[in-house]
């Protein structure tokens, strides 16, 4: 509960505690005239002066020893606060009152001693039950706060170990594309080795942020498939097409390098009449994602393996509720397509 939602439950509990009557009646009666008499009486300002001082007083004897289990202190500081109030109410109401208005509050009947201070232990009894219920309910309200700091915190941290083991994942493959153009002897490896460190300067230090621009994670995926194309000695086919203005959304970092680092892996890139197809729709905050590609039938497209498998899990982390992924294997095809709410 931060300050302001709690100054704002206090005054609600205080403005219903004095006013329910006048309320309650309000509801009840059409014909019911609010009386403001009884609130023009310096009796009823003491009152409600000393039981919300003595509440608060209680409650902060609560917070300090209730918790702690300091039973034995709480209890001397209940006989205080009884103290407190049966002294000060009676220098108010009985001596200060009785000097400036001439009346008191208790009549001479009840003013023995005995009565007067039943009457008032009674009284911070009640006070105490209202202190009760104002910690149990800013109790409840920290723990639900505990609790979802406590989630956060788990998920973020499952988020943070879910993202590494993506890096780890691409870094393997790309390494293997690389140590293959290095026996090749190719004059690729140069430039590939290069692609990677842009690469993975993105990994190491803007992939740390919880969300990343649109814009540039698209960079990130336009400078690993410039990385894959290296592999091939001849020409590739890749339809790469963004549609819509990317610059002002924001996107949680390394979430679509998956379905295209899958298909660079399963999909064949060398067949003009079956480019690999990778596409970007985003209208205001709705991003479609699609990517489709022809099988290989010596390295059949399934979808599993870490990039994957992961990123659903991060979706589900970060995108519950606001994500819908479809995944269609057909003959001689696969397709994944990501909708998401950014």
């Amino acid at each position: 509960m931060s300050k302001y939602h709690r100054t704002l439950f206090h005054i609600i509990f205080w403005l219903f505690l004095y006013f329910k009557v006048d309320l309650l009646n309000l509801i009840g009666d059409r014909n019911y005239e609010f009386n403001w008499d009884r609130y023009q009486s310096q009796f009823f300002w003491s009152t409600l002066f000393f039981t919300i001082f003595i509440t608060y007083l209680n409650l902060y004897i609560l917070n300090r020893y209730f918790s702690t289990k300091q039973y034995l202190k709480l209890a001397l500081g209940f006989v205080v606060v009884c103290a407190i109030y049966i002294s000060f109410r009676y220098l108010l109401e009985e001596v200060i009152f009785l000097h400036i208005f001439g009346s008191h509050n208790y009549s001479d009947e009840s003013r023995r001693l005995p009565y007067y201070i039943t009457d008032n232990i009674y009284n911070v009894i009640t006070f105490a039950f209202n202190a009760g219920f104002l910690k149990m309910i800013e109790d409840f309200f920290m723990n639900e706060k505990e609790k979802t700091a406590l989630l956060t915190e788990k998920l973020n941290a499952e988020n943070a170990f879910l993202k590494n083991q993506l890096n780890p994942h691409f870094l393997f493959n790309t390494l293997n594309n690389i140590y293959s153009l290095a026996l090749n002897q190719s004059s690729k490896t140069p430039e590939a080795v290069m692609k990677l460190s842009e690469l993975m300067r993105y990994m190491l230090y803007e992939s740390n942020q919880d969300k990343v621009s649109l814009h540039t994670e698209l960079t990130y995926l336009n400078n690993f498939i410039e990385l894959q194309k290296l592999r091939y000695s001849g020409q590739t086919f890749i339809d790469f097409e963004v549609i819509g203005g990317v610059s002002s959304q924001q996107i949680a970092p390394l979430m679509l390098i998956p379905f295209v680092e899958n298909a660079f892996k399963h999909g064949s890139v060398q067949d003009a009449s079956y480019p690999l197809s990778i596409k970007l729709l985003l209208n205001q905050n709705n991003l479609s994602f699609t990517v489709q590609n022809q099988i290989i039938n010596q390295n059949k497209d399934r979808f599993g393996g870490v990039g994957l498998e992961n990123i659903k899990k991060r979706l589900n982390l970060i995108y519950s509720g606001n994500y819908n992924l479809e995944i269609k294997n057909d003959a001689g095809s696969y397709s994944t397509e990501l909708n998401l709410i950014l």
